[in-house]
């Protein structure tokens, strides 16, 4: 989650804490310039508490903050790109797609700057020991989390699309501690999702979200958050393009920390599948052809 994001979110924050994040929020480049106490008197506080609030934030001090306050500024200048509105009534089709593919490359190095490795492990080894994977997604999220079961029955798992026909609530009474269940909102406030959380964490399933506000109340329910870049608008926006880009590249991620948990017997059964296909009754001839 970005420092912009973090103090407009303002978790937790006193008022003392909310006057601070107002003067950074409102010229963060020129903060990043400041020493604390000159921070401090803007603010008018204590240089103390614009270090509490930075260690509130995550950070190890007023410099850590400042720091990647900077790096962050500098990397939303390397790309001008609006994940809203990526392109314009006067922009050619040459125009709109040399932006999207710098829109597409941006979120996915973003989301992956973003990444916690603890958690993405926790994540990718609550997959491989699951007795069986619940996917829900509503919307975009459907299909992202369909590409990914998709991807999965290619190893021969096969996940529970659980919001499949709306029996959500039905599928998530057959959940177990020994499943678990991945869960995909951007705006991490389905209350449909909200609800199946509560019960899962009720009943010991593990549970992983995918969402742009790790803040949400989804967020604090998930035994692993992964994010993605929160810059979306919730409704004024083209489409949701940046954020379905960064979505499917966690998903495949996670894909590729199971698939390696078992990399040679995955590649042997692709081999053995692929023979199927090529030779035999379920080649495109249906035909089966002797061997040389």
């Amino acid at each position: 989650m970005l420092i912009t994001e973090k103090l407009e979110a303002a978790v937790d924050f006193t008022p003392v804490d909310s006057t601070i994040a107002n003067v950074i929020l409102a010229d963060p480049h020129q903060v990043t310039g400041l020493t604390v106490q000159e921070l401090a008197s803007k603010a008018n506080c204590s240089h103390s508490a614009v270090v509490r609030l930075c260690k509130k934030l995550g950070y190890t001090g007023y410099r850590d903050f400042t720091l990647t306050l900077l790096r962050e500024i500098s990397a939303a200048t390397e790309s001008d790109a609006d994940v809203n509105f990526p392109f314009g009534a006067h922009d050619t089709l040459r125009d709109a797609a040399e932006k999207l593919a710098t829109l597409g490359q941006a979120s996915i190095a973003a989301a992956q700057q973003h990444l916690d490795m603890p958690i993405l492990v926790r994540a990718v080894q609550t997959l491989i020991h699951a007795h069986r994977i619940f996917l829900y997604g509503h919307g975009d999220s459907s299909l992202a989390v369909q590409s990914f079961a998709n991807k999965l029955n290619k190893i021969d798992i096969y996940p529970v699309l659980a919001d499949l026909l709306g029996e959500s609530n039905w599928n998530s009474t057959n959940a177990t501690e020994a499943d678990c269940a991945l869960l995909v909102s951007y705006r991490g406030q389905s209350h449909s999702h909200l609800q199946v959380m509560r019960y899962l964490k009720q009943r010991h399933v593990p549970t992983i979200l995918i969402t742009g506000r790790p803040q949400s109340s989804m967020a604090k329910l998930a035994t692993a958050c992964l994010e993605v870049p929160g810059d979306e608008y919730d409704f004024m926006k083209m489409g949701t393009i940046a954020s379905q880009s960064a979505i499917d590249y966690l998903l495949t991620v996670l894909f590729a920390g199971i698939y390696s948990h078992n990399y040679d017997d995955n590649l042997s059964g692709l081999k053995q599948r692929q023979a199927s296909l090529t030779n035999g009754l379920l080649a495109e001839d249906g035909v089966t052809k002797p061997h040389p």
